[in-house]
């Protein structure tokens, strides 16, 4: 863990120089905070912090973030600020929380209640943008005691099951239009047509750190969201390769030309399995089936080099527009296939300090 964590460090490069702290910057981070947790090494700390103030002025403002984009994304990197605010106690990053908590007040959102996903994705609720954005709303309601969050937060998790929930196929497609617009959207659902695996695991890390998030006196709501995650694993089981139990890029199409293992949304699903276990939030038995799962990522694309650790076989970017990403299967299979990409690289390494506090 720690060797591939310092080699991924030291290698470490801003996703998007010209941004402000991106999503996939903010993955890593979170994956740095977690071997942090369990060390208590200033050094990964540290490291954190000088990413921050290389992207956050004194007065907390982020360079190069547009707040009017109403992009969720931008969202999760935030979630490290809270670990900084409560360690050095600097007003900035209180600053910079408070900043990224009014995008999420002035959010738009369907008529049904969810964010938006970006101002230029109206009426659309993404899997993905589960974990971008609420994992933070709930730190916020309990640095701030903004109790009606947590309403807030339930409500969107809810409505993810009541308009991605594919019902026959028991599985989550990956994104819904609520005004069905959109060439990707069923006319009659508004959902995309696919399950692609790493939108479903984003949306089981959500699942799980929300769970973990909401104080323990909210029964009903530790309850729901227990609830949505053992449905969630119970529809992908039967989808693992029996061999190496990871999941295809397109879940439920293994027999399609080109699909493939794909490391990213496996990892994600591991470590909901992992962690969810852990903590009580699912059957323990999960606990076994995650470890199988991380055996199975290594055993198929870790590899070890003169120059370090390589892990392949994750999907370097995929999302739903109006041309060229429709949501077809061809779509999907058509994107590069990277190595050492960060969002395969810091869910696997999530599973590792799960490995770790077990």
């Amino acid at each position: 863990m720690e060797e591939f964590l310092r080699q991924m460090m030291k290698e470490f490069n801003p996703y998007h120089l010209d941004k402000g702290m991106t999503y996939e910057d903010g993955l890593f981070l979170l994956a740095i905070e977690k071997y942090y947790q369990i060390t208590h090494n200033m050094d990964y700390l540290r490291y954190v912090q000088s990413y921050v103030d290389q992207h956050v002025d004194s007065t907390g403002y982020i360079k190069n973030y547009h707040l009017e984009d109403y992009n969720i994304d931008n969202i999760l990197a935030g979630n490290i600020l809270f670990l900084l605010y409560d360690h050095f106690k600097d007003n900035k990053y209180l600053q910079t929380i408070n900043l990224l908590r009014e995008q999420l007040r002035t959010q738009p959102r369907t008529r049904s209640g969810s964010f938006w996903h970006k101002l230029r994705y109206p009426y659309q609720i993404w899997l993905d943008g589960l974990y971008m954005g609420q994992l933070f709303y709930l730190k916020y309601a309990l640095l701030t005691r903004e109790e009606d969050i947590f309403q807030d937060v339930l409500h969107q998790f809810n409505n993810v099951k009541r308009y991605l929930w594919d019902h026959k196929r028991k599985l989550y497609c990956h994104a819904f239009d609520e005004q069905k617009n959109m060439q990707w959207s069923d006319p009659i659902t508004g959902r995309s047509a696919n399950i692609w695996s790493r939108s479903v695991g984003w949306y089981a890390m959500a699942l799980v750190e929300a769970y973990e998030l909401f104080p323990l006196d909210r029964i009903k709501g530790r309850n729901s969201l227990s609830n949505l995650l053992e449905e969630l694993l119970e529809g992908m089981t039967p989808h693992q390769d029996p061999k190496s139990h990871m999941w295809y890029q397109l879940v439920d199409k293994p027999l399609l030309e080109k699909n493939y293992l794909e490391t990213s949304g496996s990892a994600m699903l591991a470590y909901a399995m992992l962690k969810g276990s852990r903590i009580g939030m699912i059957k323990k038995s999960y606990w076994e089936k995650g470890v199988q799962t991380v055996n199975g990522i290594e055993e198929t694309y870790l590899k070890k080099s003169p120059y370090g650790y390589v892990l392949e076989g994750t999907c370097k970017v995929a999302g739903l527009d109006n041309e060229k990403r429709d949501g077809s299967d061809k779509y999907y299979l058509s994107e590069p296939i990277a190595a050492n990409e960060i969002k395969g690289v810091a869910p696997y390494l999530f599973c590792l300090t799960e490995l770790m506090r077990r």
